[in-house]
């Protein structure tokens, strides 16, 4: 494994908590903005998106046999293209958004000079949506509902690594928990950010889990991870982990908050401000 002691501690910092009709859809080289959006299971709301997917989209959204399921995602898709076309400065439908050969989603470079290229990852579970936008560098994000019965033995064998492992039943009992989540969501936003999905083996990443100390990446396999990626915890006021992960030794992270769809559409009709410059 490869470990980095030297790497410069990322100084990312919520710089500011902003309702989402404030924002500036400009995004500055060292910014990432990372929106919340909040999931209500509503049939009126599902036809008022379905102009926002394309046919594909449409029909993968079908294969979900549970309606909230199927909301987040088409919800999480038609939110994400429709603030890339804010950012972009185009409509909606004029946003391409298709895997890579590892399944995670980015925008058709085809529709676009590479100059315009905008880094973008999403998470959508239980009743939210988190959407990471970044113009310089790859981002990945990961929400996770805290729940303490779906932890089994099973699971943290095949999450944690036997160091990760060691720490986490060294920590408090009321702190276990926690810690695995946070370890979790570290490591999913990691490889959702690098693009290798979970085909990559979780346990080969080491981070910290302590839920009292900063994220932070420890060690991963030199060819999975070559250049500097650095973690930062998100914080939830209800039981979810969230983790964004940034190909960046120096990042701003704006925090902002969606009250629901019809609020998110307002916010993309007045937003302020020009399209994202270099």
């Amino acid at each position: 494994m490869l470990t980095h002691p030297t790497r410069a501690p990322i100084t990312s910092t919520v710089t500011k908590k902003i309702p989402a009709a404030a924002v500036r859809y400009v995004l500055e080289k060292n910014v990432v903005h990372v929106w919340r959006i909040p999931v209500v299971a509503d049939a009126a709301q599902a036809n008022d998106i379905s102009h926002l997917l394309t046919a594909t989209e449409q029909a993968r959204g079908r294969r979900f046999s549970r309606d909230e399921d199927r909301l987040r995602f088409q919800l999480g898709r038609a939110a994400t293209r429709c603030l890339l076309a804010r950012y972009l400065g185009l409509t909606p439908d004029q946003v391409g958004i298709d895997p890579d050969r590892a399944g995670k989603p980015q925008l058709d470079a085809s529709t676009l000079p590479s100059e315009r290229m905008i880094h973008f990852n999403l998470s959508h579970s239980g009743s939210w949506i988190v959407v990471a936008f970044a113009r310089s560098f790859p981002v990945g994000i990961d929400l996770e509902p805290v729940s303490a019965q779906s932890v089994t033995a099973d699971l943290i064998e095949h999450v944690m690594s036997d160091n990760e492992t060691r720490i986490l039943h060294g920590l408090p009992n009321d702190k276990q928990i926690a810690a695995f989540f946070k370890c979790w969501t570290s490591k999913e936003a990691l490889l959702k950010g690098i693009g290798v999905g979970l085909s990559a083996a979780l346990k080969a990443i080491e981070v910290s889990i302590d839920p009292d100390q900063p994220a932070r990446l420890i060690s991963a396999p030199p060819e999975l991870c070559p250049s500097p990626w650095h973690l930062r915890t998100l914080e939830f006021s209800e039981p979810y982990a969230a983790t964004l992960a940034l190909a960046a030794t120096s990042a701003e992270v704006v925090d902002i908050s969606v009250t629901g769809w019809r609020d998110l559409y307002r916010a993309l009709d007045a937003g302020t401000g020009d399209q994202a410059q270099d």
